[in-house]
């Protein structure tokens, strides 16, 4: 706007002031009927100024006027109420093809026109999606919802900066209690948590962030088995039973949970209690719970009897099974067996190579004392 009214000034200073700098001024005539008018270009200018200075006025005096009837009222009413009503429209289309700038330009139009408390909500909304938080909150203040404005303020800032969450740990367990099923409360809640390592918290959220469905599946079991994983460490670091104690704690579904008795035998393999941890996984695998892939790739086999008799039974029905083949090379390292590991991985590489396969056969040869096929295999795994 600024720019054009510039081009405006210059061109009438133009038309002004060139004329006089070339000392001919030109002139206009104007004839109506038996009437003639003569006058110079820079005179025609300045009354076509003041004419339209003139009709200006008078339109706006006019349209006063009309304003202050009850049909004027009606009219201009009406109108701007569809000018608003386009602009909401306008709004929501931008939301729904993903051009957040134009939606908050659109619902910018539609509070301006009207000042409805949706026209702010919106605006609020399509703000926040472009990153002006700032003025998203600014918006919120326009709007009737006073009472949740904490909790649009609390999901605004954990958007902005999940770090910040220890300082508002105190509001948000209050908001929390408040609105204890606000998912988009309890999901920035989580992350920010998440952030922090505050798996505590987490676990008390998680029943609700279930209910909601506020992650798919996979999201969710990961979340689960992280967060028990953790506060079993917390537990296991205070002594040997304390683990234990822990587990047989939990209420039976919890213990049921497939995500939680991973997160068990994780605990269990990273403290080093082999026996517990070879009958959680046994147990796991005649269940159906977990597969030998899942354990090959989660480093969670351990040399025990009864994980020992599956892989072993499993060999009899298909010897040429490569991922069981590859466990029981595992556990036979494990063990120090390295003449049953040698072969039971080399002949899972001939199968199914694999770099974590190469890289346990290297293992197997170096304690060998046969460094040339170690180098060899850790090559091959390097190139593949």
């Amino acid at each position: 706007m600024k720019t054009a009214l510039v081009v405006i000034v210059l061109f009438i200073a133009g038309l002004l002031l060139g004329p006089l700098w070339s000392g001919n001024t030109g002139y206009v005539l104007i004839s109506v009927g038996s009437y003639t008018v003569e006058t110079s270009v820079v005179a025609a200018l300045i009354l076509l100024v003041i004419a339209i200075v003139i009709l200006r006025a008078v339109f706006a005096f006019i349209g006063r006027l009309i304003r202050g009837t009850k049909w004027g009222v009606r009219w201009f009413g009406n109108r701007r109420q569809q000018k608003a009503e386009t602009a909401f429209h306008d709004a929501l289309v931008g939301l729904n093809h993903g051009d957040y700038a134009g939606s908050s330009r659109a619902a910018n139009r539609a509070w301006q026109l009207r000042k409805q408390p949706n026209d702010a909500l919106l605006a609020a909304y399509a703000a926040q999606q472009t990153g002006d938080v700032k003025q998203a909150r600014e918006w919120l203040t326009h709007t009737d919802q006073t009472a949740e404005l904490a909790v649009a303020e609390m999901i605004y800032a954990l958007r902005e900066n999940p770090e910040s969450i220890d300082s508002r740990l105190t509001q948000l367990r209050a908001l929390l209690k408040d609105y204890p099923r606000h998912p988009e409360l309890l999901r920035q809640a989580i992350v920010g948590l998440r952030h922090k390592h505050r798996y505590r918290d987490i676990a008390g959220l998680l029943p609700a962030a279930e209910q909601q469905h506020l992650f798919n599946a996979t999201e969710f079991d990961q979340l689960v088995e992280e967060t028990y994983f953790h506060m079993m460490l917390e537990a296991g670091r205070s002594s040997a039973s304390a683990l234990q104690d822990y587990w047989q704690a939990l209420t039976r579904d919890q213990r049921r949970n497939k995500a939680i008795r991973r997160a068990y035998l994780h605990a269990l393999k990273t403290f080093n209690a082999t026996a517990a941890a070879d009958k959680v996984a046994a147990r796991a695998l005649k269940r159906g719970e977990l597969d030998i892939a899942y354990l090959i790739e989660k480093d969670l086999l351990v040399a025990g009897p009864e994980l020992r008799d599956i892989v072993q039974d499993g060999l009899k029905q298909k010897p040429d099974d490569a991922l069981l083949l590859q466990a029981i090379g595992q556990m036979a390292l494990q063990t120090k067996d390295y003449a049953l590991a040698q072969r039971a991985l080399r002949r899972a590489a001939d199968l199914a190579p694999s770099q974590r396969v190469l890289f346990d056969l290297a293992q197997t040869y170096d304690a060998l004392g046969d460094t040339a096929n170690a180098l060899k295999c850790y090559r091959e795994g390097l190139r593949g």
